[in-house]
C-alpha cells in the first residue's frame, strides 16, 4: 500500500516552516535547509575519537576522510518511528509484525519500534508517503554544518543521551533528552535505536547511523557507521525514521 503525499501542494510557494505534521503517520517533522555540509571526520577527530575509546577499533576509521555535500531542502521526522506509529501502518496494510512487539520492555506505545529490518521500514515509508534517509541526509540532521561529534555538541555530555553511561539498559521513550537535541531539534540522533539508512557501508552492507543504548560513548556519535547482523528483521537496539524530500522546481 502506497499514500501519496503531495508536500508542494500542502506547502505551496511561501516560506518553508520549521517543522510540519506528516498527514498519515502522524509524525511531527523538522526542515534541514538546504546547503552545505561536512560528512565523516577528520584524522584528529578520529584521534580524539581512538583515545576517548582507548582502543584501535577498525570501525571509526570508515568515518574518514570528510567530504562536503551539498543536499536540498528536506524534511526528516523529529523523533524515532514509535510503536504507536507503527500499529497504524500494521492495521491498515497487514505488513507482520516486529518480533516481541507486545514485550514490556519493548512494546510501549512511545518507545521506538524494533525488530524491524530495511524491507519493513521502506514498505511503513511508502505507506506514509515519505522514505527512509540516505547516510547523508540523517548526519546532517543529526549534526549540522559545524562539524560537532554528537548531536548536541563536540563533547561528550552521559545525561544528554540513552547511552550505556545513562545506565538504562533498554529503548527509552522518545523526547526526554531535550538537552540532547540536533541543530534542527531532532532528538535521539544520538543513542537510544541505531537508525537504519540508505547506503552502502563496506562494500554492500546497509548503513546504520546513531548507535543506541547498549553504545558507550564513541558508538553514539552522529559520524559513527555499523550494521547489523540481521537485516531482515533487526534487533532489539534498531530502529528508523523517516524523511521527505521536496519536488524539484
Amino acid at each position: 500500500m502506497v499514500n501519496t503525499w503531495d508536500i508542494g501542494k500542502d506547502l505551496g510557494s511561501g516560506t518553508l516552516p520549521e517543522s510540519l505534521i506528516s498527514p498519515i503517520d502522524g509524525a511531527e517533522m523538522v526542515l534541514v535547509p538546504g546547503g552545505p555540509f561536512t560528512m565523516g571526520i577528520t584524522q584528529d577527530q578520529l584521534f580524539q575519537i581512538l583515545t576517548l575509546d582507548q582502543r584501535q577499533n577498525p570501525v571509526f576509521y570508515t568515518e574518514t576522510p570528510t567530504q562536503d555535500v551539498e543536499l536540498e531542502s528536506y524534511y526528516i521526522d523529529r523523533y524515532p518511528v514509535t510503536n504507536f506509529q507503527y500499529r497504524k501502518f500494521v492495521r491498515e496494510t497487514g505488513h507482520r509484525a516486529p518480533w516481541l512487539w507486545d514485550h514490556p520492555l519493548w512494546g510501549k506505545p512511545m518507545q521506538p519500534v524494533v525488530f524491524v529490518g530495511w524491507d519493513d521500514d521502506r514498505a511503513f515509508a511508502r505507506w506514509a508517503g515519505k522514505s527512509l534517509p540516505k547516510e547523508a541526509q540523517w548526519e546532517k540532521a543529526g549534526r549540522g554544518t559545524d562539524g560537532r561529534l554528537w548531536a548536541w555538541g563536540h563533547e561528550f555530555i552521559p545525561d544528554r543521551c540513552n547511552s550505556r553511561e545513562y545506565g538504562l539498559e533498554r529503548t527509552s521513550e522518545i523526547g526526554i533528552f531535550d538537552k540532547g537535541v540536533s541543530p534542527y531539534g531532532c532528538y535521539d540522533m544520538s543513542g537510544n535505536v541505531w537508525e537504519m539508512c540508505e547506503g552502502k557501508w563496506q562494500e554492500d552492507y546497509l548503513p546504520m547511523r546513531g548507535g543506541c543504548f547498549l553504545g558507550s560513548a564513541t558508538f553514539v556519535r552522529v559520524t559513527c557507521r555499523w550494521t547489523p547482523e540481521d537485516t531482515t528483521n533487526g534487533a532489539h537496539w534498531l530502529g528508523f525514521r523517516c524523511v521527505k524530500e521536496l519536488p524539484h522546481e
